[in-house]
C-alpha cells in the first residue's frame, strides 16, 4: 500500500498497467482527488482510496 505523503510530483507511478506521472492534489475539498498526467497529457483524477490500493511507484532510471 503506498502512503499519500510518499506521492511525488513528476514522479512515474503505475495504475492499472498504465504508466502517469504524478501533478499535485487537487484545493477541491471534496473528496481531494490526485492529478496524473499520462505520456499524452490526459489528465486523470484519482481518489484517495484508488490512488492507496492500486498506485505503484516506478523506478526510473537515467543514462548519464
Amino acid at each position: 500500500m503506498l502512503e499519500m505523503t510518499a506521492l511525488q510530483r513528476n514522479h512515474l507511478y503505475q495504475f492499472r498497467g498504465q504508466q502517469l506521472r504524478y501533478s499535485h492534489q487537487s484545493n477541491s475539498l471534496v473528496n481531494a482527488p490526485f492529478i496524473f498526467n499520462d505520456s499524452k497529457g490526459r489528465r486523470k483524477e484519482l481518489s484517495q482510496k484508488q490512488a492507496q490500493m492500486e498506485v505503484f511507484e516506478l523506478q526510473e532510471f537515467c543514462e548519464n
